[in-house]
């Protein structure tokens, strides 16, 4: 039989970080490799970067054309102090969000600007582009950026927007056109109208759904909501009705109750345990009055329902547990007979609505 090895486990080795002069003299070396290496050491936790902002924006000039080195720049320039984010860190930043870098050269100077709390004029082009982008990420990190800056920024992303086709449009373009436009109320109008006449005949997924769901931020009361509205109730459009009904939900609280009680309705409709499942989380998140939601069905589907159906239906009675106390006994006779995975889900709903452990005489319906 083998020993078992004495020898001690690995620890990490720390890094001796550099002194503020070694790393501010490797950081404008003439040779690529070692500003890489000084870009790698002022990342480091304590790194004297304070001590090193005049270098990272020499190295930042450059690193011009090499997508590491710039992308660790950018993320150097992010770590400063945001007291030292002067006009030329910014300067340098801005630069390194144009279209010629690698995406993720601009993702981190998106970042960056955000971490730092500015966002220059010179920068707002070609953030408003990101917005546009394919790239997922990208979309994020720039209306991260964008929304403290919304009103001063939103002429460039208005341009942006109207020079796209309504197809290419992004949820966080539109998104952050409304930020824009938010506390005016006569561009919030003309925005509104704009963006709805663009969108007709656009494919409702993606462009269309997001469109409607910018413009319902912007006015919760507004044609935008009924049309996701109608769009959330066209079952023989699955994709585009699951979109409307998430973006419904995002909407939250902010919603009409006409609208919350439209969603409501929508579980009438239906016995596909999957539409189900959304419809109650959607609700769950639009918090509709107890009179809005239809007990009847929610009983009905809680007593004879499958399982997906019941755990889905039993969180949309926790939302209202004074007003739906009553079916506290369907909960506990579904209970006697459900499955292990279904219990849990069960014996909580019970709980939230009476306040007692489903047990003993709960179970034979007593409450």
């Amino acid at each position: 039989m083998p020993e078992e090895s004495s020898a001690p486990s690995q620890q990490p080795v720390p890094v001796a970080l550099w002194p503020a002069d070694v790393l501010a003299r490797h950081l404008v070396s003439e040779d690529p490799q070692a500003r890489i290496v000084a870009l790698g050491m002022a990342l480091q936790p304590q790194a004297p970067l304070a001590s090193c902002a005049e270098a990272l924006t020499q190295c930042a000039e450059l690193s011009v054309g090499d997508p590491l080195a710039s992308q660790l720049v950018a993320a150097a320039l992010g770590s400063l102090p945001k007291s030292l984010a002067s006009a030329l860190v910014q300067e340098r930043l801005a630069g390194l969000l144009g279209s010629a870098n690698a995406m993720a050269v601009r993702i981190a100077a998106a970042h960056a600007l955000f971490r730092l709390g500015c966002l220059p004029t010179s920068a707002h082009e070609a953030l408003g582009a990101m917005l546009l982008d394919s790239d997922t990420n990208a979309r994020k990190v720039a209306l991260l950026a964008f929304t403290p800056f919304a009103k001063a920024a939103a002429g460039a992303v208005v341009r942006q927007v109207a020079a796209a086709e309504p197809k290419q449009w992004t949820l966080e373009a539109l998104q952050a056109v409304v930020k824009g436009a938010s506390d005016d109320a006569a561009s919030s109008t003309k925005i509104e109208g704009f963006v709805m006449r663009s969108l007709a005949g656009v494919p409702l997924v993606p462009a269309g759904v997001a469109g409607y769901a910018a413009l319902a931020r912007l006015n919760p009361g507004g044609t935008a909501v009924t049309a996701l509205l109608r769009i959330a109730g066209d079952t023989e459009n699955a994709d585009a009705s699951t979109a409307a009904l998430e973006a419904l939900g995002e909407l939250g609280e902010s919603l009409k109750p006409v609208a919350q009680a439209a969603v409501a309705q929508m579980l009438t409709t239906t016995d596909d345990p999957a539409r189900e499942e959304l419809l109650c989380r959607t609700l769950v998140r639009l918090r509709p009055a107890a009179r809005d939601i239809p007990l009847a069905r929610v009983l009905l589907r809680v007593k004879d329902g499958p399982d997906r159906s019941v755990a889905a239906h039993g969180m949309l009675l926790c939302l209202h547990p004074k007003e739906f106390r009553q079916a506290a006994p369907v909960i506990a006779q579904r209970h006697a007979v459900a499955g292990e995975a279904l219990q849990p889900g069960l014996a909580q709903a019970y709980k939230t609505l009476t306040g007692v452990e489903l047990a003993g005489d709960a179970v034979a319906g007593k409450v």
